[in-house]
């Protein structure tokens, strides 16, 4: 399998990323994720703004719950067995179980910068788009991603590098459109947990080389679970 580059941690042309982004096509989204977009369009206006992509992450948190908590449930069946045991399937449930817990802290970060970003603004929020649907659509997000994890994990990577592609794309979009966020100085409590950008343009962009990420680590795990 080749070595996939990460960005994490790393000293980047976040400008130049941007370019590489946006010159590179979406991963193809399934029915599911097509519809979830559409209704974010319908719900939250086409255009890209703080409480757009602040939704966005509240959603993006709950697949790698759902893989971290079924992961869970199978150790346990594993360990309440007559037999040992298999140490491939222990050692995947473990990885996976790692993996959504670094995914999940990186994704609710993102969460309270742009929640944060929102109260600095005085944007305010709307109790039923921003608060009463979010929780529906988690549900049932977490719960199709659960299902689809639990009958072939590949589809539930497939379609979270899938969601992860388009907030890629959605966050260099929303940085290109508005040039204005590279004079923008910025400033967050959260600073204090995530990497400190000097500008709104920056930190939109580093947020959107994040969700690059999430879906990298997605597509290397399909390729693993494929034994590639």
């Amino acid at each position: 399998m080749a070595e996939t580059v990460y960005t994490m941690g790393k000293e980047l042309d976040l400008k130049a990323e941007q370019e590489r982004t946006l010159a590179t096509p979406r991963l193809p989204a399934n029915l599911a994720l097509k519809v979830m977009f559409l209704t974010f369009d319908v719900l939250y206006g086409k255009g890209r703004s703080l409480p757009k992509v602040l939704v966005l992450e509240i959603l993006a948190r709950y697949p790698y719950w759902a893989w971290e908590n079924v992961s869970y449930g199978l150790l346990s069946r594993l360990h309440c067995a007559t037999r040992p045991p298999s140490r491939e399937r222990v050692e995947i449930a473990l990885r996976h179980i790692q993996m959504g817990r670094e995914a999940q802290d990186n994704e609710q970060w993102h969460m309270l910068l742009w929640s944060d970003l929102c109260q600095q603004k005085g944007i305010r929020l709307s109790w039923f788009r921003h608060f009463l649907l979010p929780r529906k659509m988690t549900c049932v997000y977490f719960c199709m991603t659960r299902l689809m994890y639990r009958i072939n994990p590949v589809w539930s990577f497939a379609m979270n590098a899938a969601f992860e592609s388009h907030a890629e794309h959605e966050y260099m979009l929303f940085a290109q459109e508005h040039p204005e966020f590279d004079q923008e100085p910025v400033d967050s409590v959260w600073f204090s947990v995530y990497p400190r950008q000097k500008t709104l343009g920056d930190l939109v962009r580093r947020v959107g080389l994040d969700e690059r990420d999430h879906m990298n680590h997605s597509l290397d795990e399909i390729r693993r679970l494929k034994g590639g």
